[in-house]
């Protein structure tokens, strides 16, 4: 399940960057700005000599002298480089090549070219002399590094259900390289998943005229089955012809069928500031309802508690706060900063002393993030799959909601039917007593719901009403456990007479990744053992593997829909993974995963829990203890307490003192 966060258009504060020697400004044109607030134009040979030395740093004078001027002996161009920089420094006012061999920037000035990748975007590689080919080579090194950051923050974005934000990377990929149809085909499936299909399509037109114009092509077959399958979604398309595999509207039917009840509840307890409690069983469609309620009420954000948060004192609300912040973490008093810190560790250096305090700090601490994103134009924050949730997360909740109404955000909640802890209970009190508490629960499908539903997905020579009666039978009206039905059978080529008859939807979600390929199924099961910390770099290590081999793998897991980004497209999904990996496989996967968390500084208490699930519990002691020192940093002693009598409940076989 995703999260889709909506807000009100934010007004981003920039300051100007301190200058302190000096800033040059070497993206476009070349320019140097001084401290006393003038700056100048620099001729581009000027330019281009000190962008050099910004990204090669020190360089011997000479080697500087003949790629600057190579058409010239030796001497005369260590004199002509020794007469640009004198008349450099009187223009300016500033000695800015220090060095008497080695020349390199001096210490006291600054530059823009960090993790850009613009260099010297008006000079023309002609004009730079020897040092062309550097020029050109720097600037494809630089577009290729930003095009690989692009695409794994939109991977990531979409894994953690950030759909707008996985769509705004992806539309900057675009704009880096417009012959990209990976990238193109990214912002068209991303536009259909929030559920505009006409900027799908316009995105679509958007690659043909690209393609036509730069490479004299059309869009390729793939391009072109995507847009297909979105206009079978769109209301006023035209007829699409039949595909082959699993359309693009199963992964999202293009409308929500039968929640309109629920959504009205939810509209009605908002506008009274009332809080609401959404209820279903899995699969009965809460993320997309919720995801629904977002786009109809600007100002929403909509979170995700995770598989794993349980074992990791205030993982969730860690990622409230860091979805809310949207990256702009608002400015706090030092002390602040430090208490919030022990949520959010970043937010601190490493070697920073911890602080003491109570919990009241760190609330408080929490409280003026909050308000601080409500300013900027927050309305409510709704928490899904609350059963998901760490109970120190759970906990604050409670306590924020029930203080005091300086934060004046609305609150909603969504969790699986009959899955309450006494954490969860206890804020649903707190909640009725200072809100209000609207509590609903999604039906099941009936057969005119199942239907429309059916109808809706556009799949052709389909009777839905004789379908759809099927469906409810076999599955009881569960829309999740319907789509994997037909997933089924598309991919099968199952008419729909023969629709499968699972006795459950996790049964038939397993049935459907045994039909995927071996690699598939391994990476699958590397992402489910890993949960939350999975990621491509982990699973080359885990499957002893290049990135590049596993990108078919990872493809197919997606075209399956059992992958979106790094994420599973489901909960129910995960689960069936990981219930198809035999125990002795599992064990050694722990033990990897465990190993390449050690080496990339992973949550200690979740490298100690898989290092528990193999036959070496031994080594998840020093895990264990450093999750107990966090825990109590994060004045949260119940849990370390708990983290450090683990060891006494491993099996006598296994454990050691």
């Amino acid at each position: 399940m995703h999260t889709v966060m909506t807000t009100a258009r934010r007004t981003r504060t920039t300051t100007k960057p301190s200058l302190p020697g000096g800033r040059l400004w070497l993206r476009q044109t070349g320019r140097i700005e001084l401290p006393s607030g003038t700056g100048q134009d620099l001729e581009p040979k000027d330019a281009l000599l000190l962008a050099y030395l910004a990204i090669e740093g020190p360089t011997s004078r000479a080697r500087l002298a003949s790629l600057l001027w190579p058409d010239v002996d030796d001497e005369r161009a260590r004199g002509n480089l020794r007469q640009r920089l004198l008349r450099l420094k009187r223009t300016t006012g500033k000695e800015l090549v220090s060095g008497p061999a080695q020349a390199q920037l001096a210490e006291d000035i600054a530059h823009d070219l960090g993790d850009t990748h613009e260099l010297l975007e008006a000079m023309e590689p002609e004009l730079a002399g020897g040092l062309a080919e550097w020029l050109t080579a720097q600037r494809e090194r630089r577009c290729r590094a930003r095009a690989h950051a692009l695409a794994v923050a939109a991977e990531r974005a979409e894994a953690g259900g950030d759909l707008a934000a996985a769509l705004e990377h992806a539309s900057a990929l675009v704009a880096l390289d417009p012959c990209s149809e990976e990238s193109h085909r990214r912002v068209m499936k991303l536009h259909y998943l929030l559920g505009d299909a006409g900027a799908a399509l316009a995105a679509y037109r958007h690659c043909a005229r690209c393609l036509r114009s730069e490479l004299n092509t059309e869009p390729s077959r793939e391009t072109r089955e995507l847009r297909a399958q979105i206009e079978k979604a769109a209301p006023s398309a035209p007829t699409a012809t039949p595909r082959q595999g699993v359309p693009v509207t199963v992964l999202r039917p293009p409308r929500l069928i039968g929640r309109e009840a629920e959504l009205a509840a939810m509209a009605q307890a908002w506008d009274v500031r009332l809080a609401f409690l959404l209820l279903g069983e899995a699969g009965m469609g809460k993320s997309r309802t919720l995801s629904e309620f977002a786009h109809e009420h600007p100002g929403v954000v909509v979170i995700q508690a995770r598989p794993g948060d349980a074992g990791v004192p205030y993982a969730t609300l860690a990622r409230l706060l860091r979805t809310a912040m949207a990256g702009k973490p608002p400015e706090l008093p030092e002390g602040s900063r430090g208490q919030l810190a022990r949520v959010l560790p970043e937010l601190l250096p490493a070697t920073a002393t911890p602080l003491d305090g109570q919990r009241v700090q760190l609330q408080r601490a929490v409280e003026a993030v909050l308000v601080h994103v409500q300013r900027d134009g927050v309305r409510g924050i709704v928490l899904d799959d609350l059963h998901f949730a760490d109970e120190a997360s759970v906990d604050m909740l409670r306590g924020i909601v029930g203080g005091e109404r300086e934060i004046d955000l609305r609150w909603g909640f969504a969790q699986r039917t009959g899955e309450p802890t006494v954490a969860t209970q206890a804020l649903r009190d707190t909640l009725e007593e200072a809100f209000g508490l609207n509590t609903m629960a999604l039906a099941p499908l009936d057969v005119v719901q199942m239907a429309a539903l059916v109808d809706s997905l556009g799949l052709p020579d389909l009777d839905s009403r004789s379908v759809a009666e099927r469906l409810v039978r076999h599955t009881g009206g569960n829309p999740m456990f319907a789509l994997e039905t037909l997933k089924h059978a598309l991919a099968t080529g199952a008419s729909d007479a023969q629709l499968p008859r699972p006795t459950s939807v996790g049964a038939l979600i397993e049935r459907r990744l045994r039909q995927l390929s071996p690699p598939a199924i391994a990476l699958a099961r590397v992402a489910a053992v890993a949960g939350v910390d999975f990621s491509i770099e982990m699973a080359e290590h885990v499957l002893k593997t290049p990135a590049m081999a596993l990108a078919d793998a990872w493809n197919e897991l997606e075209s399956a829909q059992v992958l979106r980004g790094a994420a599973f497209a489901h909960d129910l999904v995960f689960e069936a993974a990981l219930r198809s990996l035999p125990a002795a496989i599992a064990t050694h996967t722990h033990g990897s995963i465990a190993e390449w968390l050690e080496r990339a500084d992973g949550e200690p208490a979740r490298i100690a829990a898989h290092w528990e699930a193999t036959t070496t519990p031994q080594r998840a002691l020093p895990w264990l203890r450093r999750a107990a020192d966090r825990a109590n940093a994060a004045m949260r002693p119940r849990e370390g307490v708990e983290f450090l009598v683990r060891p006494r409940r491993w099996k006598p076989t296994t454990a050691t003192p």
